[in-house]
């Protein structure tokens, strides 16, 4: 009985023993063999490979994919002119590049975006202090944002690979803004300027509009006065005729047209309400009698 069960046992150990010799490596991932925990050799091909069992060998995985790390928010003094404070989050896009250096250096992801965290604070509150606070929020002009973005990337990206077998793909800024005392004299001064640039284009548009009135109503004159002497020019072009038109009738019958002027003069003055006293020899009379 002893013996079946040390048979039992035995084969159990065998079996063990050879399928730990064997593991599969995913596409997705890293292996780092390491032999009494001393790294030995990395895989980096996907398969199937084999290698000591345990506990003489043992297999460490690492995801090769690219990750997004997303820093604290930091505070940092912005430019060596104005020296404002400003929030700063930082976004790296990295994997790993010497995957038993890491594993050495850093050991796992946690350890890993640690170690960039204070990489970002050390190295991204320098490079800030070489930039005024305009070049990073500005309105008037392109900001320097990508200028810090690739100083920061070439000042971390090769001491990290070096250092913890780390590859930076890109750093960038995923939020920018001003610490909470700073905002309202920041949007004070921002709303005076707005109000100064709103001020000049008003009294330049005024101006402009004077100008345009005073031409309108130079125009405007010069207009009247021509349509006033056209006007009477016509007019004294129509009384001439008007009159030539009388002195020919006058000339053809100078009885008729005395007694139509009358007729005419009758029509215009009186009425029901007129009265006139009139002498005898008038001549507006003589059509009365």
């Amino acid at each position: 009985m002893n013996r079946k069960i040390f048979i039992a046992a035995l084969i159990a150990l065998s079996g063990f023993l050879i399928v730990s010799c064997f593991y599969k490596v995913d596409v997705t991932e890293y292996v780092v063999i390491t032999q009494f925990g001393k790294p030995v050799r990395n895989v980096t091909e996907p398969g199937l490979r084999i290698k000591l069992p345990l506990p003489f060998q043992t297999v460490n995985r690492f995801d090769r994919r690219k990750r997004l790390y997303s820093s604290r928010l930091m505070e940092f003094l912005a430019g060596a002119r104005e020296k404002k404070n400003i929030v700063v989050k930082f976004y790296v896009c990295w994997g790993i590049a010497d995957p038993m250096l890491f594993l050495t250096a850093v050991g796992n992801d946690t350890a890993a975006m640690q170690k960039l965290d204070d990489i970002l604070t050390a190295t991204g509150g320098a490079a800030l202090g070489d930039f005024e606070f305009d070049d990073l929020i500005n309105v008037n002009s392109p900001t320097r944002i990508p200028e810090l973005n690739d100083r920061i990337m070439s000042e971390i990206s090769s001491r990290v690979k070096k250092d913890y077998g780390i590859e930076v793909h890109k750093v960038g800024i995923s939020r920018l803004a001003l610490p909470e005392a700073n905002v309202y004299s920041v949007y004070n001064r921002m709303r005076a300027e707005r109000k100064a640039i709103a001020n000049k284009y008003r009294a330049e548009g005024q101006e402009k509009a004077a100008i345009i009135k005073a031409k309108a109503e130079r125009e405007k004159s010069d207009i009247l006065s021509a349509s006033y002497m056209e006007s009477q020019k016509i007019m004294g072009e129509g009384e001439a005729q008007a009159a030539r038109i009388y002195a020919e009738a006058f000339k053809k019958d100078p009885d008729f047209y005395a007694f139509w002027r009358t007729l005419e003069s009758y029509r215009k003055v009186l009425d029901e309400k007129t009265t006139l006293v009139l002498d005898e020899d008038s001549e507006l009379f003589q059509y009365l009698k």
